[in-house]
């Protein structure tokens, strides 16, 4: 299970290691304002966050699949805040203040449904938790080998692996605990129960690990 910043550090270290054995930056370019749980995620796999999608590598990267978590030098401030993540097609972005330890993250995403809007306010309380569900979200979507499962049942009734908790109830920006992910390090195999379940890897085809007579589109190589 992911506990820390630490641990989800170490996690995406291990699973992106096919796009760069070292995915460190100099602490120099890494601005000494940021929040501590940035800040850490910027120079321990800061190079990786600067891969963006393109033709190149099938419009994967490892932080800017589904959403996109902003390299440094696109990071916008806004007074005593800094804007650090945006939606796939700008409908929302995410911010919170500079200079903290682990301040709540603000976004206006839930103008996306509410009818009122409200503008920015709080969907998370720690930016430690909303990192890890950001960072887990693309990990899943940037996989070589991705399969999406539209049902109501749970991962381990569709898949035929055993798997184990990784990060469970994830708040994300609709402000729930919406995002539960799971691991089965044996298979290398890494899955999203959201909105349906996300099944990736980066080592082997995944389709072969669903249930007979699930219904799995292939999104991403087999």
């Amino acid at each position: 299970m992911i506990t820390s910043i630490s641990d989800l550090v170490d996690f995406l270290k291990r699973h992106h290691r096919d796009w760069l054995v070292d995915p460190s930056v100099d602490p120099d370019e890494v601005p000494v304002d940021l929040p501590r749980p940035l800040a850490t995620i910027y120079r321990e796999v800061g190079a990786l966050i600067e891969i963006q999608q393109g033709p190149e590598n099938n419009w994967r990267a490892p932080f800017a699949t589904q959403d996109a978590l902003m390299p440094v030098d696109r990071l916008k401030r806004i007074e005593d805040m800094v804007e650090f993540a945006w939606e796939n097609q700008g409908n929302w972005s995410a911010r919170c203040a500079l200079g903290a330890i682990d301040p709540p993250v603000y976004s206006n995403a839930p103008d996306i449904w509410n009818e009122e809007s409200h503008g920015f306010v709080v969907v998370c309380d720690s930016l430690n938790h909303f990192l890890t569900t950001l960072c887990l979200q693309e990990a899943v979507m940037s996989c070589r080998n991705l399969i999406a499962v539209r049902t109501d049942d749970l991962p381990n009734k569709v898949l035929t692996v055993p798997l184990q908790p990784l990060w469970l109830d994830g708040h994300y920006v609709s402000g729930a605990p919406d995002h539960q992910f799971f691991v089965s390090q044996e298979h290398g195999i890494l899955v999203m129960h959201w909105a349906g379940i996300w099944v990736g890897s980066n080592a082997r085809p995944v389709g072969e690990l669903v249930a007979e007579g699930t219904d799995a589109q292939v999104l991403q190589g087999r």
